[in-house]
């Protein structure tokens, strides 16, 4: 067979044993996967059953104490099917989570089989390989071996490493699963020392191919290449850890402030897609700070990495400790760091002007709520975007919150009919301590800009970005308003001068349908008024309960009767800390992949615009006001000012917020 064995038909050979010895690895996922998934269901299922049971008994003491024996009856015969249907239940989860435990099992040792087996099919082939090689290298001028040999001592190091790393893994997989099938004898060159000898034979051949115009097969290198890179990840402590981490994504925290260390930061550490290259901000204690939480992070995610035996994150985490670099300006980033993307967490007065200086320099960006001071930054915001062909995120957690994405998944499914309305607060008693957030110089607004846009954005997911807002009113009574106007602001009495209460309503439109979903929205910083977080649909209602430490959706039909429930949650099946990590990662990886965010420039510009138009709502007597209504007055203003940009913003955010300083 080798006599006439091609590089081409070994590289097409060897694809095919490869891809039929990790046939059955996949299947065996697969299957795992779907009974853990069947698993999953009934535990839920089980659960459903055991609230019914414990609510008809509930009922029950209700009905005797009534003295309807009929009801109690009526009851006690609904109650005796569902335990019948649970003992069944019961039974059939047992089979499967012992068939699923089985799986497991078998697909760890079924790993570890294939992957030693993966490592003895490459060793067969470069033995192949060489026998080729051996022929092809027969017309060489032997007066270039010492050069050829040195040339390929050098090229030879990478390769002899990763498969002394095959060698280790399948010693590592060995002692720990019995391999009857696979023989322990190792070929009769180790894979290292066949790997010098053809390679020094590669370079000869591929000269005396190029001097024959022999260019139909691929270069003896490729198929070396591909028969010496191993494909099987490493198991380490029943975890898949990887050989190399693939390309990481530099990121540049701008802004250092307490969003940036409090929400940001943390992921970094969890984030292995992802590199902190730099933190930059002009304030030198928040330099400061941001680094020692960092370094903090770090220092006790390598001790954690060291203890689980995976040396590979501790040594990675340690290196980007110390590579990283401080800046006081954007300007020193672009120039010194050359970061592939940006997470600007400023005040939003710098939030535009950024996000135009990275996009220009040719850095991805992402870049906090709000998307801008004032809504008119977006028109001088997207036109850039688009110029420069990057990938642009307005990070908006709440689509990556557990509460929302869980409540988005139940809507899309149809578990309440078609969504008619939605109330949704985010509220607390306001940032006192930063007098930051109170000034409209800095943030454009009060509390609907800097905290109910959370509940805004959240809402036109939940019901469907398929919609578009039309419709914003200030809704009665508050509507945009000053609820309490003398607040201790760093340390001082001072007169608030943005809204620190709003209740809106929006109205989501689908333009193709017709049909409409309407949200009430509060954002307040003097505490909640409006009811509690409801999604409510034709057919039932969404509402959240808390129970035995875990939070669930919970849908409700027309008679407050408990339907169904799914635990809030994430991505399942992956670690999930919060909505900062879910929107960072999702970031990570639409610039690794080149996509664009489901969380655009455009949706961040029509969040604003929404604020925009309640604060006119407010103006014009809480009269309704579509948002392109608004867009309209804005470009009004901007009119007056062609050659200032800067003086038609502070014009519009001084207009709109007239409706709250002057309201009686």
């Amino acid at each position: 067979m080798a006599g006439s064995e091609s590089p081409h038909d070994l590289k097409n050979s060897l694809a095919a044993d490869l891809r039929e010895n990790r046939l059955s690895i996949v299947q065996a996922r697969e299957e795992l996967i779907k009974l853990l998934t069947i698993r999953n269901m009934m535990e839920s299922e089980l659960k459903r059953k055991d609230t019914r049971i414990a609510d008809l008994q509930a009922k029950i003491e209700f009905a005797e104490k009534v003295k309807k024996p009929e009801l109690v009856e009526e009851i006690k015969v609904e109650i005796a099917k569902l335990l019948q249907e649970r003992t069944a239940l019961d039974s059939s989860l047992i089979e499967v989570q012992a068939k699923s435990e089985a799986a497991k099992i078998g697909h760890s040792d079924d790993e570890g089989l294939s992957m030693a087996r993966d490592s003895e099919i490459r060793a067969q082939y470069a033995q192949r390989a060489s026998d080729i090689i051996e022929r092809a290298s027969d017309e060489l001028p032997f007066s270039d071996t010492d050069n050829l040999w040195e040339r390929a001592a050098a090229k030879t190091n990478s390769l002899t490493a990763q498969a002394a790393a095959i060698q280790e893994a399948m010693l590592l997989q060995s002692s720990k699963t019995s391999t009857p099938n696979i023989s322990s004898k190792p070929p009769q060159k180790t894979i290292d020392e066949l790997l010098l000898e053809l390679e020094a034979r590669l370079i000869a051949a591929e000269s005396t191919s190029k001097s024959n115009n022999r260019s139909a097969d691929p270069s003896i290198s490729e198929v070396i290449d591909e028969v010496t890179k191993p494909k099987f990840a490493l198991h380490i402590k029943g975890d898949l850890k990887p050989m190399a981490i693939p390309k990481r994504v530099r990121v540049a925290g701008i802004g250092t402030g307490g969003i940036f260390r409090g929400a940001h930061l943390p992921p970094y550490v969890n984030i292995p897609q992802a590199q902190l290259v730099a933190l930059c901000d002009p304030d030198k204690e928040a330099q400061d700070l941001a680094y020692k939480r960092f370094q903090r992070l770090t220092e006790e995610k390598v001790a954690k990495a060291k203890d689980e035996n995976d040396f590979d994150t501790a040594e990675r985490l340690e290196r980007d400790l110390e590579n990283i670099v401080i800046c006081e300006d954007i300007s020193q980033v672009i120039e010194k760091v050359k970061p592939d993307l940006v997470d600007i967490c400023t005040q939003p007065f710098l939030h535009a002007p950024l996000s135009i200086q990275a996009l220009e320099a040719g850095i991805n960006v992402m870049c906090e709520k709000p998307l801008s001071r004032s809504w008119l930054e977006s028109e001088r915001l997207i036109p850039a975007i688009k110029r420069s062909g990057k990938i642009y995120q307005h990070n908006e957690n709440w689509l990556w919150e557990p509460d929302y994405y869980t409540a988005k998944k139940l809507v899309d499914s149809g578990a309440i009919g078609e969504p008619i309305v939605m109330f949704l607060a985010q509220a607390h008693g306001g940032p006192e301590g930063n007098g930051k957030f109170w000034d409209p110089a800095n943030g454009g607004g009060g509390a609907l800009l800097d905290n109910g846009i959370h509940a805004i954005g959240a809402a036109w997911f939940v019901c469907g970005m398929d919609k578009k807002p039309t419709m914003v009113k200030a809704a009665e009574p508050f509507g945009m308003s000053i609820r309490m106007p003398d607040r201790i602001i760093d340390g001082r009495f001072q007169k608030v001068t943005v809204d620190d209460d709003a209740h809106i309503l929006i109205r989501f439109e689908d333009e193709k349908s017709g049909a409409w979903s309407t949200a009430h929205i509060e954002g307040s910083w003097s505490e909640r008024d409006s009811p509690e977080t409801a999604i409510i649909g034709t057919t039932g209602t969404i509402r959240y309960k808390n129970e035995d430490g875990k939070r669930f959706a919970v849908v409700y039909d027309s008679y407050d009767r408990e339907q169904r429930r799914m635990q809030c949650s994430g991505s399942t099946w992956a670690y999930w800390p919060s909505g900062h990590y879910g929107e960072m990662l999702n970031m990570v990886e639409c610039v690794r992949n080149n996509v664009h965010s489901i969380c655009t420039a455009e949706f961040g510009a029509d969040n604003s615009a929404i604020v925009g138009a309640s604060y006119l709502s407010e103006k014009n007597g809480k009269r309704s006001v579509h948002v392109e209504e608004f867009k309209t007055f804005a470009r009004g203003i901007a009119a007056k000012y062609p050659n200032d940009p800067k003086a038609a913003d502070d014009a519009l955010v001084d207009s709109l917020l007239s409706a709250v300083r002057e309201k009686k």
